[in-house]
């Protein structure tokens, strides 16, 4: 129930960021920075249970709740001067998360997590630089695809056990990706959010004042 609960809410504020992004910036850079602080709650929960710290059930979700409301307090009060870090962080986990099979042919995987995140920090430092200087149809952007990634992030197990069978996706994302990805919703995750983000950013433009 809590799973069904916790997918519903980050579909409906992925959704305001996406197509309401633009309009209601403060609010999405305050969930925006939520979603940051849940990314970094939750690298720090697999870091030090990596290194043997036994975390209980209760024990995660409070630190995921304290990261998520705390860093998106932060932004919402810092307003634009979070937004660089606030797209970085996002950008790094999106890198890691859904292209990290750029890098699989590195076999060692510290270095292999580094580059990963590297890239990720790279490219987000330099979307928020961009964004914070920007005009609108980049801040509509921005929003859209953080939205969208929520969405996306939500949404791509739901259809690969559901609308989509398990084993034929993976083998149409093997096929398309190569033998040595792993299965891990990749090909899903990118078209919903390369949709999402899409839509997102066209129903901004077409609805929001200059």
């Amino acid at each position: 129930m809590s799973d069904i609960v916790i997918t519903v809410i980050a579909v409906l504020a992925g959704c305001l960021m996406c197509f309401e992004g633009y309009k209601l910036f403060r609010l999405s850079l305050g969930i925006a920075g939520g979603v940051a602080g849940f990314v970094l709650g939750k690298l720090l929960i697999g870091l030090t249970a990596n290194n043997g710290f036994p975390w209980s059930t209760t024990g995660k979700f409070v630190v995921l709740a304290l990261f998520a409301i705390g860093c998106g307090i932060l932004a919402f009060k810092l307003y634009m001067k979070a937004l660089i870090a606030i797209t970085t962080i996002v950008c790094a986990f999106w890198f890691y998360d859904d292209f990290g099979f750029l890098f699989s042919k590195i076999d060692h995987s510290g270095a292999r997590f580094v580059l990963t995140c590297l890239s990720g920090l790279v490219v987000g430092a330099v979307i928020g630089v961009v964004v914070y200087y920007a005009q609108k149809w980049t801040i509509s952007l921005l929003t859209a695809f953080i939205g969208a990634r929520v969405i996306s992030g939500v949404l791509a197990p739901v259809l690969w056990s559901g609308i989509l069978s398990g084993d034929y996706a993976g083998i149409i994302e093997h096929q398309i990706l190569g033998g040595d990805v792993e299965i891990n919703y990749t090909l899903i995750r990118v078209l919903v959010l390369a949709i999402f983000c899409t839509a997102g950013f066209l129903i901004q433009l077409k609805t929001s004042k200059k």
